[in-house]
């Protein structure tokens, strides 16, 4: 056995592992979970969503495959046996909890959020009304509020803190919302006042563990812990979001009377997605109010008259509809598992490996001493808050104390096989917490073009959310060792190597004594190929020579596909688009369009009058256009082409574009100088042979490492450039400010930021992925989160009309670069 995992053993093997359980972990893995190690994959987002069991899924489809399950709302035999099925996961789910049937009942839902839903919608609101939940909530709790405030209630958000000299709590109040000013008549009844709190068991952005204590608190001494306050009025109820801490921690609703637990499934086992459960205590399930009824949860209703008696069984009542009856038969096989490890267990597993994964990031040093991990984590009493629970977030550092963009870390993880998530995990208000960000910071950054899912991960210098990772009852120590290797690799900086986010690279440009530099002999680089792609994502063709336009090589990149529901379709949505290929003849003024899924060859005509249908604007990153439609049989054939409805637009020669000026510096757009046509950055990409030829001499050493498994060489157009350049040294375009190819000018932008899309194979017919050549790219041109290979460039013209007369590039042209003064290091 290795040192580093008999170091770990030592620390953390009595809760590790399962020692005392009836499988030990690796037997697990080793049976139920072979295609992690199949595909390469560490997973560590099971707060997100856990994996379910190989072994788990045969006994689902040998049960569905042996087994007949009737609709529960009819009486035939095979509806009664799904009936008794839908009963016993009922009391599974109940068991689970520890709560007794005689106290609660199991609603079945679409899910957690529909289960919160219910509550909100239900739940028996009035202008006396309050919500109060704390800080550390999902979005779908939070949801409640607007049925709250709608009937004139109060919302409010707390922070809950310990007292420093004794035990208890201490509630701190945000401002209280109302979005009504409730007017009643002097004297008019207003009977009871219902309240209800809401937190989380296990707060999903920091894995902060509530103490279910606050159950019995609030419910028994919201007078005392709530100050007096007018907001102590009423009966208060309390609810539990276990979404995600019933997993490892369930709540042992015996001991913690909550009034409402909500469940979901798959972040427990796996499978089925699609299905959750609300557990209410029977009391509370009395004053809930439901307006609408379905199938199912009536007992009788007239057609033509105001009439209709509900069924008087919680689970009826409140279950719309027709149950997912085989969602819910699968889940025994589920709790199978879980009651077989048994959640103390499963909770002492997955908290050994957070303690660990915590403990070696905390240790991580810059060569310069610097700390390199920022972990989100509260440091409450344990009247607050259980033991560790299975969730870490945090944000790297570079050794000068700039921050590591999450996307950047999300980026590099998953080409290393690493599965994790990023952002702010839908809670809003534990983000803003633990990254200190002020409703100022939020509504400048929402200002900014930040919004949920985007890759703005820095503004103003602040992260606007953090790194994941998340542990499940079949996750490993090899797991955690791997990430955490990932982590030192990539991100820490050593005497040998930077992981201060900076491209370094051997000086290619020759300097004089003087430090003035030297330009390359005008023999030193020409012009290897020009390649022109009409069509965004489709193929391109190679040509020796080629007009020039306002906005680039003529008629490049000037016609996209869009779907029917307005998205642009490129590669990365669709890889077959690169079998589609294209060629333009100029004399007879036509496109020609091939497919291998089509029989004709499609001619397009290249005149603009011969697009008779009516012009429109789309929006595409941060960019407006003025696109033409073409004709329907034209669409017909791009649809068969890709396999799925779509249209062709034009980029009007007219107009062009117009770049918005709001949230310019979030639109991927480098060049709001110059006209464009389709191109997302620039009117040209340019890279070099030597640059190509340096790479794969990196992806060959990396097969004699042992890092591949095949040898993999690229050819430049991988890269989808216009332009590729022989001479000189690797990655000597990196320093150049301007060139000129024959007597054309050019300005450079800077290096292109890589993608996914460089990592597809297209052989045979078929489109592979992988990881390369973006992880060899990722290990030396990372610069701030950007892998970066070749350049893209401006064209310096004084016509700005259209097409420029007598101007063309031409293969076998001198390249002539004019470099950055006293360069060394790459710079953006």
């Amino acid at each position: 056995m290795e040192v580093d995992k008999e170091e770990f053993l030592k620390e953390f093997g009595r809760d590790y592992g399962y020692p005392n359980g009836p499988r030990s972990i690796d037997e697990i893995r080793a049976t139920e979970f072979k295609r992690l190690d199949q595909n390469g994959l560490v997973y560590l987002d099971h707060a997100g969503a856990t994996l379910y069991s190989e072994l788990q899924m045969e006994a689902i489809f040998k049960d569905l495959n042996s087994r007949v399950y009737g609709n529960p709302h009819s009486q035939s035999e095979a509806s009664s046996a799904t009936l008794e099925i839908v009963r016993e996961a009922r009391q599974q789910v109940l068991d689970y909890c520890n709560a007794s049937p005689k106290d609660y009942k199991c609603i079945f839902t679409s899910g957690a959020t529909a289960a919160l839903k219910l509550i909100g919608e239900a739940f028996p609101w009035n202008h006396e009304s309050n919500f109060m939940y704390t800080m550390e909530n999902h979005n779908s709790v939070l949801g409640i509020r607007e049925y709250a405030l709608s009937q004139g209630a109060a919302a409010f958000a707390v922070d809950i803190e310990s007292p420093v000299h004794h035990d208890g709590i201490k509630v701190s109040l945000h401002p209280v919302q109302r979005r009504y000013e409730a007017e009643f008549m002097e004297g008019e009844p207003m009977g009871d006042a219902y309240n209800l709190f809401a937190f989380p068991s296990e707060c999903n952005f920091s894995g902060f563990r509530f103490s279910l204590e606050l159950v019995k608190l609030i419910k028994d001494n919201s007078e005392r812990i709530l100050g007096g306050s007018q907001f102590c009025k009423g009966s208060w109820m309390v609810l539990i979001d276990a979404a995600k801490g019933c997993a490892t921690q369930p709540p042992d609703l015996s001991k913690y009377p909550a009034d409402f637990v909500v469940i979901s499934f798959y972040k427990l086992f796996g499978y089925p997605t699609g299905l959750g459960a609300l557990i209410v205590r029977n009391d509370a399930a009395k004053i809930l109010k439901k307006n609408y009824f379905s199938g199912g949860t009536v007992a009788a209703s007239f057609a033509d008259v105001d009439f209709v008696k509900r069924r008087e069984s919680v689970e009826e009542l409140f279950e719309d509809g027709t149950i997912s009856f085989l969602s819910i038969a699968s889940m025994c096989h589920g709790f199978k598992i879980l009651n077989s490890l048994t959640a103390p267990r499963i909770c002492r597993h997955t908290a050994s490996l957070t303690m660990y994964v915590e403990k070696m990031l905390l240790a991580l040093r810059h060569e310069n001493g610097a700390k390199v991990c920022m972990i989100y984590k509260s440091h409450a009493s344990k009247v607050l808050c259980c033991e560790s629970g299975s969730i870490l977030s945090f944000n790297l550092k570079r050794p000068d104390g700039s921050w590591f963009g999450y996307r950047e870390v999300e980026k590099l993880a998953s080409l290393s096989g690493i599965q994790l998530r990023t952002g702010c995990f839908c809670n809003p208000g534990a983000c803003a917490k633990y990254l200190g960000l002020s409703h100022l910071d939020l509504l400048s950054n929402l200002e900014a073009g930040h919004v949920c899912w985007d890759d703005n991960d820095i503004i103003q210098g602040k992260p606007t959310g953090a790194v994941r990772v998340s542990f499940g009852y079949m996750s490993t120590y090899e797991d955690a060792k791997k990430f955490i290797d990932f982590i030192t690799r990539s991100f820490v900086s050593t005497p040998n190597k930077s992981a201060n986010g900076n491209l370094f690279r051997p000086r290619s440009i020759p300097f004089s004594s003087d430090g003035q530099e030297k330009r390359h002999s005008s023999a030193g680089y020409y012009l290897k190929s020009i390649t022109i792609f009409p069509i965004k994502s489709c193929g391109g063709f190679s040509v020796e020579s080629w007009p020039l336009s306002s906005a680039g090589l003529q008629h490049d990149r000037e016609w996209l596909l869009k779907s029917l529901t307005g998205e642009i379709l490129t590669q990365k949505k669709v890889p077959e688009m690169c079998f589609i290929s294209t060629s333009i003849d100029l004399n007879q003024g036509l496109m020609l369009v091939e497919s291998p899924r089509c029989k004709a060859k499609l001619k397009i005509n290249l005149r603009t009058d011969s697009y008779p249908c009516a012009k429109e604007e789309i929006e595409l990153h941060a960019k407006r256009f003025e696109v033409q439609h073409c004709e329907n049989d034209v669409n017909l054939w791009f649809s068969n082409a890709v396999g799925r409805p779509c249209t062709l637009l034009r980029c009007s020669s007219s107009k062009g574009y117009v770049c918005r000026n709001e949230n310019r510096a979030m639109s991927m757009c480098r060049d709001v100088e110059s006209r464009l046509s389709f191109a997302n950055e620039a009117q040209f990409l340019l890279i070099s042979e030597e640059s190509i030829s340096d790479l794969n001499n990196r992806l060959s050493q990396n097969v004699q490492k042992g890092t591949h498994g095949t040898s993999l060489q690229v050819n430049p157009m991988r890269f989808r450039p216009n332009l590729v350049i022989s001479g000189g040294e690797p990655y000597a375009e990196d320093g150049w400010r301007s060139l000129k190819i024959g007597n054309k000018s050019f300005t450079s932008l800077g290096g292109c930021n890589r993608c996914q899309m460089i990592n597809f194979v297209h052989r045979s017919g078929q489109v592979q992925r992988s990881n390369e050549p973006l992880a060899t790219l990722a290990t030396y041109r990372r610069v701030k989160g950007k892998i970066l290979f070749g350049i893209l460039l401006r064209y310096e013209n004084s016509d700005k009309t259209g097409l420029l007369t007598d101007s063309c590039l031409q293969v076998g042209q001198e390249v002539n670069p004019d470099s950055e003064k006293g360069y060394t290091k790459y710079k953006e």
